[in-house]
Parts: structure tokens; C-alpha cells; sequence
């Protein structure tokens, strides 16, 4: 019997690689953030939120390993295909473009 409670049933050899790699219920620990749970809570309740995990950048600009809590500065600040409004838009430039090409722009 698994001593992590999850109710798989296997052979008594099988015990150990159970335990280590297949039980659903084993302790586990982040390993962007150090948060400890099990398993199966780590990967499908604490991942899906966890301001370290790495996330791929949404404008899919190359950037794959951005830690979720940096994905907005990322966009904001420095993605280069992130669509902006020119900063003279105060002055009534209504031009939207990727940051990449707003040097262009503006040097028109």
C-alpha cells in the first residue's frame, strides 16, 4: 500500500519508484518558488499561479522563460512586439505600432 494514501495499487517492488516518481500524492516542492504540497497540488493548483513559474511571452517575441510576476513590466516596458501608442499621441498622433518600429516613426 502507498504510504501517501492515494490509493494505487502495485507490486511491493514497485513501492519505491512509486513514491518517488508516480504517486500523485507524494510530497513535491515547487521548484520555481520552494512552495511545498503534494504532487498533484503543486502542479495543477499551485502552477497555474505561482508569480516565479516561467511563461512564454503572449506576443510570442522569442521570450519563453519570463517569470509570471515580470510578464507585464515585460510587455510594458520592453517587448518589442507589444503595440503601443506614439508618444506624441497628446499631441494628437493617433499612430499604433510595435515598439520594434516606433524608432521608424518617429524618425519620420
Amino acid at each position: 500500500f502507498c504510504p501517501f494514501d492515494c490509493d494505487d495499487s502495485f507490486q511491493r517492488r514497485q513501492l519505491e519508484g512509486h513514491k518517488v516518481n508516480d504517486c500523485p500524492n507524494r510530497p513535491f516542492t515547487c521548484q520555481y518558488c520552494a512552495h511545498k504540497a503534494t504532487y498533484i497540488t503543486v502542479t495543477n493548483e499551485h502552477w497555474p499561479i505561482c508569480k516565479q513559474y516561467p511563461l512564454e511571452c503572449s506576443n510570442k517575441c522569442g521570450e519563453n522563460a519570463i517569470e509570471r510576476q515580470h510578464l507585464p513590466k515585460h510587455l510594458e516596458e520592453t517587448c518589442p512586439l507589444q503595440v503601443i501608442k506614439c508618444e506624441f499621441n497628446y499631441a494628437g498622433c493617433e499612430v499604433e505600432c510595435q515598439r520594434q518600429h516606433m524608432q521608424t516613426h518617429l524618425d519620420e
